[in-house]
């Protein structure tokens, strides 16, 4: 199984969101060894907040060999090439560590420090929405990689 962990920010709010997430972490058990970890919002003004939630990501994402920011200002690939940049990652073995930040994004000191970025797409979406959209996109790779039906 390859080992994938997500990095998030909070809980999800809402009860389908939360259902939605369960759903695709249940599909990708057949494809990667998936570890959600949850952290705290940080507190005070969004830039103290931003700091002391990037002293929390730091180490879980670097951690792993390909970290990767899913921001708005990184590069928005469409869903066959997402799978192909998996799979590459996953032939050579990298273990990967996705974070999805708070409302508030991520430190600019964090993203600095991270030299892969992904953008789920140009439009603005809530954070816990966010973390439903990447882990069906990940199924969805998986999907393609393995020539599955899922794919349309």
């Amino acid at each position: 199984m390859y080992p994938i962990r997500l990095i998030t920010i909070g809980r999800p709010k809402l009860e389908p969101l939360r259902d939605l997430e369960q759903h695709y972490q249940g599909l990708l058990k057949a494809h990667a060894r998936m570890t959600l970890v949850e952290l705290p919002e940080g507190r005070g003004d969004p830039q103290r907040q931003l700091r002391d939630e990037a002293e929390r990501i730091r180490p879980q994402l670097l951690a792993a060999r390909c970290p990767v920011l899913l921001s708005a200002d990184g590069p928005a690939r469409s869903s066959e090439a997402f799978a192909q940049w998996l799979g590459a990652r996953m032939d050579r073995g990298e273990s990967l560590a996705f974070a999805v930040g708070s409302s508030h994004g991520f430190d600019p000191a964090l993203k600095g420090e991270v030299r892969e970025h992904l953008s789920l797409s140009p439009m603005t979406f809530p954070h816990d929405l966010s973390r439903v959209m990447f882990l069906e996109q990940l199924y969805r790779a998986f999907t393609i990689l393995k020539g599955g039906p899922y794919h349309k």
